[in-house]
């Protein structure tokens, strides 16, 4: 069984653990307060209930060998508290309560089962087997919540602090359980018990750490912030500017200068179905910015949408910058509100500027509110031809997106289709195909018709490429690939997910790759990888109770925290760092470094070619280590780039040490 099943298979185990057990002791609870005789039916069922419950809590721990194989990130929660805390009072329980219940099954013996517990009392049940009976079985349910309470609230790391609350709301749970089931008292001794559990909460609490209280955003405080005018401000990291070449050199420049202007635009669809949108220059996607490697870019960004009141941002509306997907811009053009500028407001502009280094196929799209701004088309696609020119006569640009529940395929910036694009194209001519996912979801690609190759991956290109046949491939979401072939006699299709979504020729119709997955990682020829590292860190991805937005809530975490609490890794210009991602939840992360690609080291143990990646899925279940190189100083956002779990938390920042940024969290600026 995959480690992602044994994930599910988990956590539905961990609420039926606590459900048998909750069940067990009040099935026995409830014969243990009838005549002997008559609670003979009850107790059977309560036996038939605890045996159950023990073999379900024996598949779970089978579960949790089975996960701790794969790493003690998955597992370090389970083996340190929750399966301890079930295990131990289980096994009592089937030592001494099912024993005990099975007896009186048999006999309705009253030395067993007292038969003077009148239903209802609120002092509890008396003293003797039947307190023997019901406290274990009650102390394991206890034990099974706690359980619970563990993969939603503590997850991965364990920290002292929430080990030392969950074991002391145990153990209060449990003595005042204790003191309940003992001879009859009066109603005070049951409001005691009560309190005891109340101050117990709180002493969890303290010692717990409570809820963080921490500013909006005291990650920066830790990785970046200026507090005493010392190191370097993200606003010097800048691109050139154009006079700063002088001279005949600079004369001789090649500057391309574009305006972006975010504006509402209608997108209609050829089915007949529309979105309203938010746009760049009017049109979804954006213009495509297309320059040549070596070219002085500069982008100046205008806001146009409409001016609203908010109680939030008032006469503000919707704020817009721009960064540049996969472009390792310097740090002051990164485009993120809050970490390397302001949002752009309407009635603002903004210039970027950049010199185009790196030949291939990227992106841009606002990053103010980036899970609703992408989404309503503040993206398009940005081109960098390599000085030298490239053997494929035919090269176009696709970009998918979904518009609400409607995928859609833009070609070379054309108005989005949600029906099947044709694309003409003379036969034996060398094609390329630069596919962008601009989705939060990963689509599986498939191209039948020609043998084709990846000849890019994330913009760089991929040495030792070799041609596939009807393979399909997965593309994360933010992620690109370069596809070339030669163009057939017969029609060539590419599909995206299910959906037939661009035909090469036709009118014919071949039938869609239907292949094995390439595995990404292991495609080309491998590469240098680095033999030794400056620094490790590992990201635990999950999606625990956390704090988010300054309130507790079901959050995308990593380490256990959420932005903006997660703390921010710093290193040193020129080291080498292994970064190593865990995903132990059920949804599947996207996980883009800004302002650097990372070097694929490995995926779950296995040896990767090295491939330099921008944008990269860990599934559930899997551990990836990649290699990052320290070579691009400023303060760097990291996230999912499934833009709704960014904006549930799972976004955080890489700084250089010395290297400070002016900018926060006030004013509107708000990056997922």
């Amino acid at each position: 069984m995959t480690i992602a099943r044994l994930i599910a298979l988990d956590q539905i185990l961990f609420v039926l653990v606590a459900a048998a057990w909750a069940a067990t002791a009040g099935i026995a609870l409830t014969g243990l307060r009838q005549p002997a005789a008559a609670g003979r039916r009850t107790r059977l069922i309560a036996a038939a209930s605890c045996a159950a419950a023990i073999v379900v809590t024996a598949l779970r721990v089978a579960v949790t060998a089975g996960l701790a194989g794969a790493g003690w990130w998955f597992v370090a929660e389970k083996v340190a508290l929750a399966l301890p805390l079930v295990v131990v009072p289980a096994l009592v329980s089937a030592a001494v309560s099912l024993p005990r219940l099975l007896r009186g099954t048999a006999t309705g013996s009253p030395s067993d089962f007292p038969a003077d517990i009148p239903a209802g009392i609120p002092a509890g049940i008396p003293a003797g087997s039947a307190r023997i009976v019901a406290f274990p079985l009650l102390v394991t349910a206890y034990g099974a919540v706690a359980g619970i309470a563990c993969a939603v609230v503590i997850s991965y790391p364990v920290t002292a602090g929430g080990a030392a609350a969950v074991l002391a709301l145990f153990a209060a749970a449990s003595a005042a359980t204790w003191r309940l089931l003992g001879p009859a008292r009066s109603p005070r001794h049951a409001w005691q018990a009560a309190g005891t559990c109340v101050l117990a909460l709180a002493l969890a609490l303290t010692i717990g750490g409570g809820w963080p209280s921490g500013h909006l955003h005291s990650e920066h405080d830790a990785g970046g912030h200026d507090a005493g005018g010392r190191g370097v401000s993200v606003d010097l990291l800048r691109g050139p500017a154009p006079a700063a070449a002088g001279g005949p050199a600079g004369a001789r420049e090649r500057i391309r200068r574009f305006t972006l202007t975010a504006q509402p635009a209608t997108v209609r669809l050829p089915s007949g179905g529309g979105a309203e949108a938010w746009s760049f220059n009017g049109q979804v996607p954006g213009p495509v910015l297309r320059v040549r490697q070596g070219d002085l870019v500069e982008v100046v960004l205008r806001n146009r949408l409409p001016v609203r009141e908010s109680a939030e941002q008032a006469g503000t509306g919707q704020g817009v910058t721009i960064h540049w997907h996969g472009y390792d811009v310097p740090a002051a053009e990164d485009g993120v509100p809050g970490v390397t500028q302001d949002a752009v407001w309407p009635g603002q502009t903004h210039v970027y500027r950049f010199r185009a280094e790196d030949a291939g196929t990227y992106w841009y799209h606002s990053h103010q509110n980036s899970s609703v701004a992408v989404p309503r088309g503040l993206f398009g696609l940005l081109v960098v031809d390599p000085a030298t020119p490239v053997p494929e006569s035919e090269d176009h640009v696709l970009a998918l997106h979904t518009f609400g529940s409607r995928p859609t395929l833009s070609v070379d910036g054309a108005a989005p289709s949600d029906l099947l694009t044709h694309l003409p194209l003379p036969p034996g001519a060398r094609t390329r195909l630069r596919v962008v996912n601009t989705d939060t979801q990963p689509v599986v690609l498939g191209l039948s018709g020609a043998p084709y190759r990846i000849a890019a991956v994330d913009g760089g290109d991929v040495p030792g490429a070799t041609d596939l046949d009807g393979a399909r491939l997965h593309l994360a979401a933010g992620g690109r690939y370069d596809l070339t072939f030669t163009v057939p006699s017969g029609p060539v299709l590419l599909t995206a997910g299910n959906r037939p979504a661009l035909l090469v020729n036709g009118p014919a119709t071949p039938p869609p790759a239907a292949g094995p997955i390439v595995d990404i990682t292991r495609y080309g020829t491998p590469a240098a990888l680095p033999a030794r590292f400056d620094r490790e860190t590992t990201w635990v991805l999950d999606k625990t109770l956390a704090v988010s937005g300054g309130l507790p809530r079901l959050a995308q975490t990593v380490n256990g925290k959420a932005w903006p609490n997660i703390p921010t890794p710093v290193v040193r210009q020129g080291e080498t760092v292994r970064i190593r991602v865990v995903n132990r939840g059920t949804d599947t992360h996207p996980m883009h470094p800004h302002g650097h690609h990372v070097r694929i080291l490995s995926r779950n143990g296995v040896l990767a070619t090295g491939l330099p990646m921008d944008t990269f899925d860990v599934a559930p279940g899997e551990v990836w280590e990649v290699a990052l190189v320290a070579d691009n100083p400023g303060v760097w956002m990291s996230h999912c780039h499934d833009l709704a779990h960014a904006a549930q938390g799972m976004e955080f920042h890489l700084a250089y040490e010395g290297v400070t940024t002016p900018y926060d969290m006030t004013n509107g600026n708000h990056p997922a």
